[in-house]
């Protein structure tokens, strides 16, 4: 049985970035500028602390400080909120805190450091973090970065959990995405992919956009889309815009270069935790000037 809280956790969220400083300091006061932001494009709500907020490389107490600002200013919106860690203590903490400040849902990945890890183990890391809080539970399906894909044997161990309430997949394989749909129908499932996003709402999922950063609009077009016109010519158009998108942007570092478009659309510019480094001036040029020939600046 789903999560008596879950039944709000639908639409279409951005995995929103973390404002920090340019020497890569908390800069949280930037925060209520970048949910509005998202806010008048008509987002759902948001996703803190995840891989474009580069949640992995913030501290449990900066990652509970910046749950914290997102909720003071949550509006109407959906939070959820990013807690999966190396550490199983460190996410089962994130995941208490995330429930004891009012968080709607945490999405939590796999422990990333150790490879190739039994089900039995990742079983046995999950189930202390659903079991740590009243709290609608998202695995994180994210292989190309952790190395640690969520699999039917995982989910058949953890599948008589009631916090369990859905799967975030972002490997950007449309036969797995389709696959958890329409094998764990009483799940959510949420395409991490922005390719995806128009099949995702055709075929029952919901979207969770890294490029809704910048870009809010041109994510947001899909689902309004797939809301107005069904799967038709509406949607197709819609995603082959986003597609065209995504298209200038995969060729620069996707973190940097969104908050370099931020900066040119009137927010604040931010800057970013290493490993990561800012855009030189010459390629951030070239990004500008790309977007602007296919008119998106």
């Amino acid at each position: 049985m789903p999560h008596p809280n879950a039944a709000k956790l639908r639409g279409l969220l951005p995995a929103i970035l973390t404002p920090l400083d340019l020497n890569g300091d908390l800069a949280l006061e930037h925060f209520p500028a970048l949910l509005d932001f998202q806010r008048r494009a008509g987002m759902d709500g948001v996703v803190v602390c995840g891989t474009n907020g580069e949640g992995t490389a913030l501290s449990v107490a900066e990652r509970k400080q910046t749950i914290e600002k997102a909720i003071q200013h949550r509006g109407n919106f959906v939070i959820i909120a990013g807690t999966g860690a190396t550490s199983v203590t460190d996410a089962v903490e994130l995941t208490r805190h995330a429930a004891s400040v009012g968080a709607d849902a945490a999405l939590v990945l796999p422990p990333f450091f150790m490879k190739n890890p039994k089900a039995a183990g990742l079983a046995a890391y999950f189930r202390p973090i659903l079991d740590a809080a009243d709290l609608p539970i998202l695995l994180y399906s994210i292989p190309q970065f952790s190395a640690v894909p969520i699999t039917d044997e995982l989910m058949a161990l953890l599948a008589d959990h009631p916090n369990l309430f859905g799967v975030k997949d972002s490997a950007g394989d449309w036969t797995r995405t389709h696959e958890f749909i329409t094998r764990y129908p009483h799940l959510r499932i949420f395409a991490g992919s922005d390719r995806l996003a128009a099949r995702s709402y055709a075929h029952g999922g919901s979207c969770i956009s890294g490029g809704a950063n910048a870009f809010p609009e041109i994510v947001v077009a899909i689902r309004d889309a797939w809301n107005s016109h069904g799967d038709g010519p509406e949607l197709a158009a819609a995603q082959a815009r986003l597609d065209a998108l995504i298209d200038i942007t995969i060729r620069y570092p996707f973190v940097t270069s969104s908050k370099s478009i931020l900066a040119h659309r009137g927010l604040p510019r931010l800057g970013v935790r290493p490993p990561l480094t800012l855009l030189a001036p010459d390629v951030e040029a070239n990004l500008l000037a790309e977007l602007r020939d296919a008119k998106f600046l």
